[in-house]
């Protein structure tokens, strides 16, 4: 089974035990946030860089984004989609930076890619409680 096929049945094994789409997002994002988390406080350890920590934390924020990404409308529903064409060029950023960071062990790439999920995160919150309101 394809990392995306096991995404795509993930998310609907989830979403069937009734957490809202847009719960579910923003309980994505928060994930990634706290992968990154673990990540940087991983590399700066006062005691040496904890290197299987940050890889593994690095690696599940990974899984994310390619989850977020595999849940996007494909084909014709995308191209009709402009946020999800952003979206798609988003995750895509998010992945390349995510492996920069894993490689090279680079906490700017960490930084950025946390910039980046708190302005999604932030962005969808906001979106949430203007639509209850």
């Amino acid at each position: 089974m394809s990392a995306a096929a096991f995404a795509m049945r993930a998310y609907r094994q989830v979403e069937s035990q009734g957490i809202p789409a847009d719960k579910l997002y923003v309980l994505g994002l928060d994930g990634i946030l706290e992968y990154l988390r673990r990540a940087e406080t991983a590399l700066r350890h006062p005691d040496g860089k904890d290197l299987p920590l940050k890889g593994q934390s690095l690696g599940r924020a990974y899984q994310l984004v390619e989850h977020l990404l595999a849940v996007l409308p494909d084909g014709p529903q995308l191209a009709e989609q402009p946020v999800g064409e952003r979206l798609e060029r988003v995750y895509s950023y998010l992945l390349a930076r995510l492996a920069q960071a894993n490689i090279f062990d680079d906490l700017q790439a960490i930084d950025d890619c946390r910039t980046v999920v708190t302005a999604l995160r932030d962005s969808w919150k906001q979106g949430l409680e203007q639509a209850a309101v």
